[in-house]
């Protein structure tokens, strides 16, 4: 058996050319495209948990196979979301629930429906939708910041229309003063030049929502968006008229109008997610690469700890340690916690029973282990290499005998 330290330095020293391998796996590549043929499909929570295949694939991907029975409990990481502190991912110690709840955003869809019967000469009920959280005072949309939703409205029983805004420094120009202090108002101006740009009338072949939908700044900075009341003078744009030709009136509300929010992908894999208060994690079909990947990285791990533990939490800690911003983070996972009680000579059993406690935790890691170097690639793979080293001198003396010098 190879010792913690070469294995580690082995696979690492080309991490790319070691996921290539991976990837080539008949099993592995199976399942992959399994996953990728198949989770477009999914659009809720009981989707995903319906297949057990995609279900299983997600929950390996994010190290929570060990979870993958309690339905329940995952349904309400899931269906909670990450939108707010008080969500149960947000509330859990762990961050892979998190991430997960982040990937597979279910969450990120609002709707609404109109509340009253319409009547000849009375619009029904209005839909409408404020977002959950408030804009900031101003926010960036220069270089790659970018946000991306659709918004979709049912007219009437039989049909839908929708736009697809996009909020970047490209589409702001000449609506906003400043693309890195862009304020609310004018994020709201943004949306509604996008959804006059649409188009009009599905009569006259037009598909957007211009004169349907509009959207502005409520109470406590909050886009809020609702459907408007339309006149249609159909295919002639004349008053009057049958058939094609035929005036059409569109009530705001009623039983038939709807409207909803969700995100879409961004226009480009380097564009970063910029929040307009109601969500930015994609859909699970459009995150599908980063699911991929991280199953792929979760496979190679677990692989190598089969034969070596002490490999695979090398692995595990130098991918997470630059998410690393504190001494909690650290005690908040088992396997982090490992890594560093190793290193600076901890006992496994050491716990954190009380307050006191987990402050003298903290102290004592933070004087210890310098965690802002993490962010420095080769200190990080310094530290790393410390721990195979130790691991090695206490665990595995027999591959490596002159080890046992250092025990």
């Amino acid at each position: 058996m190879t010792d913690t330290l070469t294995s580690y330095r082995l696979i690492a020293k080309d991490l790319s050319a070691s996921l290539k391998r991976k990837a080539a796996d008949p099993a592995l590549a199976r399942e992959t495209a399994y996953y990728e043929a198949n989770i477009s499909k999914v659009k809720t929570v009981d989707d995903l948990m319906a297949d057990r295949r995609l279900y299983t694939y997600a929950m390996k991907a994010y190290g929570l196979e060990d979870m993958t029975y309690a339905k329940a409990f995952m349904r309400k990481v899931l269906t909670e979301g990450t939108g707010s502190a008080a969500s149960f991912a947000n509330r859990l110690a762990d961050e892979r629930y998190v991430a997960f709840a982040r990937a597979f955003n279910f969450a990120a869809t609002v709707s609404a429906a109109g509340t009253d019967p319409e009547s000849f000469g009375k619009a029904g009920g209005r839909a409408g939708i404020t977002a959950p959280a408030a804009l900031a005072a101003t926010t960036d949309f220069s270089g790659a910041n970018e946000a991306r939703f659709l918004i979709e409205s049912r007219i009437d029983a039989t049909t839908t229309k929708s736009v697809t805004v996009t909020l970047n420094a490209e589409t702001l120009a000449g609506l906003a003063a400043d693309v890195t202090k862009v304020t609310a108002e004018e994020i709201a101006k943004a949306i509604n030049a996008q959804i006059t740009a649409s188009g009009e009338d599905e009569i006259t072949g037009e598909t957007g929502l211009k004169g349907k939908v509009q959207v502005g700044v409520g109470v406590g900075n909050s886009l809020f968006f609702e459907t408007t009341a339309y006149d249609s003078l159909g295919a002639d744009g004349a008053v009057g008229g049958t058939g094609r030709n035929a005036d059409v009136t569109v009530y705001a509300g009623g039983k038939a109008r709807t409207l909803s929010i969700r995100n879409v992908p961004l226009t480009g894999e380097d564009k970063v997610a910029v929040n307009v208060g109601f969500g930015t994690g994609l859909g699970p079909d459009a995150s599908a690469r980063t699911v991929t990947d991280a199953y792929l990285r979760q496979a190679l791990e677990s692989e190598a700890g089969v034969e070596d533990t002490g490999v695979r939490l090398a692995l595990y800690f130098a991918r997470k340690a630059p998410t690393i911003s504190s001494a909690y983070d650290i005690l908040g996972d088992p396997a982090l916690s490992q890594v560093a009680n190793t290193v600076i000579g901890l006992p496994a059993t050491s716990g954190a029973a009380t307050s006191e406690a987990l402050a003298r935790r903290v102290r004592l890691i933070s004087s210890k282990i310098d965690i802002p170097s993490f962010q420095d690639p080769a200190k990080l793979d310094a530290f790393v290499r410390r721990f195979a080293a130790i691991w090695d001198s206490q665990n595995n003396t027999q591959s490596a005998p002159v080890l046992a010098l250092f025990s």
